[in-house]
């Protein structure tokens, strides 16, 4: 069927990946495209010719498929440093790959794809497609030597400068809201506002008022005029945070402001012009929520010009050392890595450790180890995530073993266990601090927003100054 089926990937990870001696700055990626082999489109080429490429029924996706079979948005093949990987995205009827459904999969040249009832073969043709790696380790705050990292910097550097909208992707803990911040501080409207508005914490009566204001009257605690987060960043930047929660009544009122870039306050008919940037972050699936209609297609595109998504910490476990020296840093002073035992084997241990929670967990465990009385400090050993006897100065024990559900999913499971470590860190430390909320993000390392949504979120008590 290919052409190419000779042809073999350059190493085992990657599929179609070629060597690229010339340069650290980019990978080589053998160029692909699809041939449809059955039904009414059969003998229908599509080049894959972008980073993120869609397929589906809906007349937005990359390649569009007349079958009834077909989800509106069905999957999608993701290129990066690895290559080519096709995801599921929440289709009625699956993503076949060489006869097996997948969530996702990496693809190899020849391989056959059905989508429904079409069936598709995948092919390499001769010419390459070069993905851009950044020079830098670093993007602002951001830290990150692996190809992951620097393939995220490349696409930061490049559109920060720009007013796309840009959507950022990825799993709790990744870093979105300091990358929109990033992204915010290299662009030309740094020195105007950055807000932040997460769209999940924020309650569903209120949020309509915080995004657009409301006029006195406007409803009953409506007692004098109010500018909304649109107001407020003008000139500057709207980060809408976990979007995917944006309730659909007020989808087609942020589709207006993207589209004429003019708002209307909550009880006024009164129109007024905004110069805003927007970023939005998710750490859901999008287009499983536009095939399930419970978010607009049309509103999915326009906050999608540009897409980012951060890699796992398991993906990217090169990056481990160096966030562990700047967290050291940060957090304990430039002295802090003599304090800590054997570097090399805690690295290792740390590498081997899956990362449910991401970066956000690896900095939560080295601020929960440096509480123990106890020097050096042996990371491995806090990664029994919760054992709270140890901040308290108790001596320090081999890691828990925890019960495993038999009735939960090794996601699910994993994310209780996070949940547990979130809620039992951060009520030590609203203790420590005598419920002071901002003392307590302080010396977290977290903004005393985001603390405020976990208080909020697990129901933590923060006693009389938490609102200090």
């Amino acid at each position: 069927m290919c052409a190419d089926t000779h042809f073999q990937p350059a190493h085992s990870q990657g599929t179609l990946v070629l060597p690229n001696d010339a340069s650290d700055t980019s990978v080589k990626v053998r160029k692909t495209k699809l041939l449809v082999l059955n039904g009414a489109q059969q003998g229908r080429e599509a080049m894959v010719n972008k980073d993120l490429f869609t397929i589906g029924s809906g007349s937005h996706n990359d390649l569009v498929l007349e079958d009834s079979t077909i989800s509106k948005r069905h999957c999608e093949i993701a290129l990066d440093t690895d290559g080519y990987q096709i995801r599921d995205l929440g289709s009625t009827n699956g993503t076949i790959v060489q006869g097996v459904r997948v969530a996702s999969a990496m693809l190899e040249s020849g391989v056959e794809l059905q989508i429904g009832k079409t069936r598709l073969v995948f092919c390499p043709v001769q010419t390459s497609a070069v993905i851009p790696l950044s020079r830098n380790e670093s993007f602002g705050a951001m830290l990150g030597r692996s190809m992951a990292m620097r393939r995220v910097f490349a696409v930061a550097e490049t559109y920060s400068p720009t007013d796309a909208s840009i959507m950022i992707t990825g799993e709790t803990g990744t870093g979105k809201e300091v990358l929109a911040e990033e992204i915010h501080r290299h662009s030309p409207r740094k020195n105007k506002p950055f807000i932040v508005i997460d769209c999940a914490a924020m309650a569903k009566d209120l949020i309509e008022s915080e995004l657009f204001g409301h006029v006195r009257g406007a409803f009953t605690s409506a007692n004098a005029d109010r500018e909304g987060a649109f107001e407020a960043a003008d000139g500057g930047t709207v980060f809408l945070d976990e979007i995917g929660d944006l309730s659909p009544d007020l989808q087609p009122k942020l589709l207006r402001v993207l589209e004429k870039r003019e708002i209307r306050r909550v009880g006024s008919n009164k129109v007024l012009k905004i110069n805003v940037r927007i970023i939005c972050a998710t750490n859901r699936n999008l287009a499983n929520e536009v095939n399930a209609n419970r978010f607009r297609e049309d509103l999915y595109y326009r906050l999608s010009v540009v897409q980012i998504e951060l890699p796992p910490l398991r993906r990217r476990k090169d990056d481990i050392a160096p966030l562990v020296k700047k967290f050291l840093n940060d957090l304990r002073g430039k002295n802090a890595l003599s304090e800590l035992a054997d570097f090399d084997r805690t690295i290792q241990a740390l590498k081997a450790h899956d990362w449910p929670g991401n970066v956000r967990e690896l900095r939560n465990l080295i601020e929960l180890a440096f509480y123990s009385e106890k020097r050096p400090v042996d990371l491995a050993v806090f990664l029994a995530m919760g054992n709270l006897r140890a901040i308290r100065g108790a001596p320090a024990q081999e890691p828990q073993s925890f019960a495993i559900p038999p009735d939960k999913s090794f996601k699910d499971a994993k994310s209780e266990l996070v949940e547990q470590f979130e809620k039992d860190f951060l009520q030590e430390v609203i203790r420590r601090n005598n419920g002071n909320i901002t003392h307590s993000a302080h010396e977290a390392g977290i903004e005393r927003a985001y603390l405020q949504r976990l208080v909020r979120k697990y129901g933590l008590k923060t006693g009389a100054e938490s609102n200090s």
